[in-house]
């Protein structure tokens, strides 16, 4: 990922993800319910926005994470934080070895090494694109959630809203900016149809329309998420080397997850499908 992605302030996180409401405006929503309460940003970079975002609730109750792989970050534990507040100037100097630092923790965070229903808001940006086992990942996040708390994940750019549909290529599958791609066979089963299956009364998924994608959970009683996908592993490959391109033919990075619907599932899709047509 390039450097000045792992350095991006909160103004640019709330830029990102300004379709779903941003960042600060759900955490004080959620004190505004409750208290404490614990906020993880997957993907953290260098720590500047954790950094930032921790500054400005630091009266509130609310404790910061951040879990990220670490590649080339001079950020290798909590205390190297201090330097990342100091260089970016965050937080004053008389105030810096009183100030109380997110906890960070260095692993890939497809899977999440949280105990389950722990955590109250969880938010990343410019991260997800690049994972490989998307779903996993997701999963995880469901599982970390404590009833009544909320997610707002970045999984992709714009143009990445494929219809319902046949394959359009057997190696590109559709000409949508997708990394997050589901088939059964030959044909395209779209993302959101696919998670609204799987709400029940326990989660609710929405994905922006007509933006970069973005995925809002709200978690609603206590329960975990199984979303039954095969990974692809054929299909699933870096978006540079498929080429992955945009809708203006522009080639762009992260990786294209695809991952195969089972029958039974997808005969359910179908069956909804076809009612909600009725």
């Amino acid at each position: 990922m390039p450097t000045a992605d792992r350095t991006r302030s909160l103004a640019d996180i709330e830029h990102l993800l300004r379709a779903a409401g941003g960042v600060e405006s759900a955490v004080t929503g959620l004190l505004e319910r409750r208290a404490p309460i614990d906020v993880l940003e997957v993907g953290f970079g260098h720590g500047r926005a954790l950094l930032e975002l921790a500054w400005r609730l630091r009266d509130r109750e609310v404790t910061f994470h951040g879990v990220d792989i670490g590649y080339k970050s001079p950020v290798q534990a909590r205390e190297d934080l201090r330097g990342v507040a100091r260089s970016h100037g965050i937080v004053p100097e008389p105030e810096l070895d009183r100030f109380e630092l997110p906890f960070i923790y260095l692993y890939d965070a497809t899977r999440l090494h949280f105990p389950d229903e722990s955590l109250d808001f969880v938010y990343s940006a410019v991260t997800i694109r690049f994972m490989r086992d998307k779903a996993l990942h997701l999963e995880e996040v469901c599982r970390v959630l404590r009833p009544g708390a909320r997610a707002i994940l970045h999984i992709g750019e714009a143009h990445w809203d494929y219809p319902w549909g046949k394959l359009n290529d057997d190696r590109i599958l559709t000409p949508y900016t997708s990394r997050f791609v589901l088939k059964h066979g030959e044909e395209l089963i779209p993302l959101a149809d696919y998670l609204r299956l799987f709400e029940r009364d326990v989660f609710r998924f929405e994905l922006t329309p007509s933006t970069r994608c973005l995925l809002m959970i709200d978690k609603l009683k206590s329960g975990s998420l199984v979303l039954g996908l095969d990974y692809n592993d054929e299909l699933s490959m870096s978006g540079r080397k498929l080429p992955l391109r945009n809708s203006k033919g522009e080639i762009r990075g992260g990786f294209r997850t695809v991952y195969d619907v089972k029958t039974d599932v997808y005969e359910r899709l179908a069956g909804e499908r076809l009612s909600s047509r009725r």
